[in-house]
């Protein structure tokens, strides 16, 4: 057998030459930086010494100090010679064969791509490396998650900073999408109340939702009714289930649909009808276009090769995660946990429109409103309320809350010693029993700030329209 070397690899694409032209144009018009300064990175750069030059010029550029071969030259290392010419030599030559401005966009862009180019190389090089010699405290799972997460990150740094269309180029394709889907009845997909599409809008793919509530406040019900109602209308639909178990996750969506006690379905203590009722539902969800994923342990990762292989595989048209705190925040433990938290939504966000996926995120109510409510205020939902804060709002393109005070009154009255104040809560609990209110804090289309009221069926955790208004009162202090 022949022996060969097999560890002697091509030499990584790199882009010299425009690296070069994009320097010379900045030395020669200052500029010129910021056409390219918005995509382009010290690091996209394939010479180190053309980084350091980058970097430099777009410092003093930034501070409005002025960039040529003289102003540069001292801050640029003397111990490092390129070929025969020391560096101060180079940056002459470079502003020297500048063949002007004009193109520095098309350089930078040749630049970004070389770099992606190189990146994917490195990772895939990275990738048969571990795959050989997988360390102990790895498994294909965990390799093929880091790879994902690369891959998301090199998409988005050569993609989405350097692509850009004219406003006149977008408009009238915005125009003629915005037309087509005024009479698609595809394009939306329908939430499951009326009062829910006046609160929150249909919902829209690439669109990135929060979904607000009390833990118990019924987020899960609520999600596993939508599911199933759009996977009725024709719309693909998936449940990723974090918290509770697929099966348990479909009982529950079988009780609501069959009007069956959730605890008689789950013991099996059911009559005839009640069996029948099931045996029919089971026979309809043979052909729903509707998928519950269980997941034990959840990462962005995760969640995009999923969404991304059943988008491939089988079409998917929403996804509705439960929840926001059950999937492993991005980022080191050492970083500040409310850019990780900003990180998570702006990954679910950069998901959904990559995907063309709609994405509903259930988030977690702290318990903040505990101390408002004892010092008499109000403990209906504000966007202080959601885990990771109100920061979260930014990357969210419509966010809404469900709000039921019946569970929050039943748990305050038993602590609760002033006796004037008790009555007042049991009144009020009496006064709550079924109802349940959608509250919106946030959307990009149609009216902020609205809210409807619903009812909820605690029998079978099933939601539905509730045409009455609150009494005033009530709303008072609510």
């Amino acid at each position: 057998m022949n022996a060969h070397a097999t560890d002697i690899r091509p030499s990584l694409p790199d882009a010299i030459e425009a690296e070069q032209a994009l320097l010379g144009a900045i030395l020669i018009d200052n500029a010129a930086y910021w056409r390219v300064a918005a995509f382009l990175k010290p690091q996209h750069f394939s010479e180190r010494i053309h980084s350091l030059i980058y970097e430099t010029a777009a410092t003093m550029i930034s501070e409005g100090r002025a960039v040529n071969p003289v102003t540069i030259k001292q801050y640029l290392p003397t111990d490092q010679p390129i070929g025969d010419m020391s560096i101060a030599q180079y940056v002459v030559r470079l502003a020297t064969n500048a063949v002007g401005s004009f193109s520095i966009y098309d350089f930078g862009r040749a630049v970004l791509e070389i770099w992606a180019r190189r990146a994917l190389v490195s990772l895939a090089q990275d990738l048969e490396s571990l795959a050989r010699n997988m360390p102990v405290d790895m498994t294909p799972e965990k390799i093929i998650s880091l790879t994902a997460d690369r891959l998301t990150q090199i998409a988005q740094e050569g993609n989405e900073r350097a692509g850009s269309l004219k406003y006149g180029v977008l408009l009238p394709k915005a125009v003629d999408r915005a037309a087509k889907a005024s009479t698609d009845k595809q394009a939306l997909i329908p939430w499951f109340l009326p009062e829910i599409s006046q609160v929150a809008g249909d919902i829209r793919r690439g669109n990135l939702i929060g979904f607000m509530s009390d833990s118990g406040g019924g987020k899960t019900s609520f999600s596993l009714q939508q599911c199933r109602h759009a996977a009725l209308e024709g719309f693909k639909s998936a449940f990723f289930s974090i918290e509770i178990t697929d099966e348990e996750a479909a009982l529950q969506a079988a009780a609501q649909a069959s009007r069956i006690s959730l605890g008689r379905l789950d013991g099996w203590t059911l009559n005839t009808k009640e069996q029948q009722s099931i045996e029919a539902e089971m026979l309809r969800s043979m052909n729903m276009p509707f998928d519950i994923v269980p997941f034990a342990e959840c990462t962005l990762s995760d969640v995009r090769i999923k969404i991304e292989a059943m988008k491939k595989s089988v079409g998917l048209d929403l996804v509705v995660i439960d929840h926001a705190k059950m999937i492993n925040l991005p980022g080191k433990p050492n970083e500040m946990f409310a850019e990780r938290i900003n990180g998570l939504y702006r990954g679910l966000k950069a998901i959904a429109k990559s995907l063309d996926v709609a994405i509903v995120i259930l988030i977690q109510r702290n318990e903040e409103w505990k101390a408002r409510m004892k010092a008499g205020g109000s403990p209906r939902p504000t966007i202080g309320d959601a885990y990771g804060g109100s920061g979260v709002r930014q990357s969210l393109d419509v966010w809404f809350s469900l709000y039921r005070p019946e569970p929050i009154l039943k748990e305050a009255i038993p602590n609760e010693r002033n006796d004037t104040r008790r009555d007042e809560l049991c009144r009020k609990y009496e006064e709550s029993r079924g109802r349940a209110w959608l509250i919106n804090h946030k959307r990009r289309r149609g009216e902020p700030s609205q809210q409807r009221e619903i009812k909820f069926e605690a029998e079978y955790t099933l939601f539905s329209s509730q045409a009455a208004d609150m009494p005033a009162a009530f709303e008072g202090f609510f």
